[in-house]
């Protein structure tokens, strides 16, 4: 694994596309609030957010250094949006906090 691959791959404008499609696809089954809601508002926005974690998916950099982004096919992108959406969305969207009654 090179970081050089994994920032290389952040940065391939068809992948980043890609990445959006992805992710609109997957949120169009998830609500209307939260995560899904800005992902299905503006994709690319979608795809910056979950791109350092998608990209460092394990075996991505070295898929990406042997035939670029296309070879990171659309299974292995599609489970990269799944394994890293509940993680994206607690970053993005912590679960708030019950507040005791006084």
């Amino acid at each position: 694994m090179t970081y050089q691959d994994q920032a290389n791959l952040s940065l391939d404008p068809q992948f980043q596309q890609r990445l959006a499609a992805g992710l609109a696809k997957e949120a169009k089954g998830k609500g209307t609030v939260d995560l899904p809601a800005l992902v299905l508002r503006n994709p690319a926005e979608g795809a910056r957010i979950f791109m350092p974690f998608v990209a460092s998916e394990p075996g991505y950099d070295l898929a990406y250094a042997g035939g670029g982004q296309a070879a990171i096919d659309d299974g292995m992108l599609l489970s990269g949006i799944q394994a890293n959406w509940d993680t994206v969305s607690a970053v993005y969207y912590p679960p708030t906090q019950p507040t005791e009654a006084v």
